[in-house]
């Protein structure tokens, strides 16, 4: 790991890290408190779906750091300013690994308590925070912001937005891509988000056309399309583990979210029993990474989400 400090006006000291997973170098920060005010834990961050850290993350991770947390957020492999190829392969299992070293990096810092360590994920990341906490339950606490609790029916929901002549021609671009994987083409890269009502995304609603303007300098809207053919998506399906969860979970929703399905999180919720707090906020997919009232709100709902179950 190597760490460089940064001191920015009137915000939070961060550190710039990195560390290595599965021998490719992952980049992101971490943001310390002031030491008069840190209480010892730590939250980690990531983006959901292609995003990356410099997408909205950073006011959640200087906000946490403001309130006595030490807040590491980072891009995947292959995102953003971390390293790795292809770029803008979205595969499970690699961000999964990703996940578990970005949580070593914070557990090892010399002034956090290994013990007291929370996750924090948005969209298709909202999946991998309830999923590490099943892995590892010595996890304290998880914040799933619009969380795609359920990928394929977040895949059905878009099909349904897009209509049925785009999404064809989705389906056309994955058989293309089959066929050009056999005699190791390049692949043509996919739309993530529709910068208009005539693009042809995955993120097919029309709300997702605020992504391309909240994408920070190292944010892409491209998608590699074999994430479809061998990432692994549908294991990214948090409502198969509502029996076995022990880690307690806020999720905040939005109630105009047509990304993701909010009647899979609100099973999920029921399911998970006192465990899972659940919050609809007047929101769409993204409103929460916008500098608004609403993203004040999550931000310190989080926090006293976080100061409840990490240092009480």
């Amino acid at each position: 790991m190597v760490f460089f400090w940064t001191l920015l006006f009137n915000v939070a000291m961060f550190k710039e890290v990195d560390f290595t997973s599965q021998r490719t170098n992952c980049r992101g920060r971490i943001y310390e408190p002031d030491s008069k005010d840190s209480n010892g834990a730590g939250v980690v961050l990531a983006h959901g779906f292609c995003g990356t850290m410099d997408t909205g993350l950073f006011p959640y991770a200087e906000a946490f750091a403001k309130a006595g947390f030490h807040a590491l957020v980072f891009d995947y492999r292959g995102f953003g300013l971390s390293d790795g190829t292809p770029r803008q392969y979205v595969s499970v299992p690699h961000q999964r690994c990703d996940w578990a070293r970005a949580i070593y990096t914070l557990r090892s810092h010399a002034k956090v308590d290994s013990k007291c360590i929370g996750l924090w994920g948005m969209s298709f990341s909202g999946g991998h925070v309830i999923h590490m906490a099943h892995k590892d339950p010595t996890i304290k606490a998880v914040v799933a912001q619009v969380p795609a609790i359920d990928p394929v029916l977040s895949m059905n929901i878009g099909n349904y937005e897009r209509g049925v002549e785009k999404t064809m021609k989705i389906q056309q671009q994955l058989i293309k891509r089959a066929k050009e994987r056999l005699f190791l083409k390049k692949p043509e890269m996919m739309l993530v988000a529709p910068n208009n009502d005539n693009d042809v995304a995955v993120l097919a609603a029309k709300e997702a056309q605020v992504y391309p303007k909240l994408g920070g300098p190292s944010w892409r809207n491209e998608l590699h399309p074999d994430s479809f053919l061998t990432g692994d998506l549908n294991e990214n399906n948090a409502s198969l583990l509502t029996d076995d969860l022990t880690v307690p979970m806020l999720i905040q929703a939005g109630e105009g979210d047509r990304l993701v399905s909010n009647e899979a999180i609100g099973n999920f919720v029921r399911r998970v029993g006192p465990l899972a707090t659940l919050t609809l906020y007047d929101a769409e997919h993204f409103t929460m990474l916008q500098n608004n009232g609403t993203r004040k709100m999550a931000i310190d709902e989080a926090i006293g989400f976080y100061k409840k179950h990490l240092i009480s």
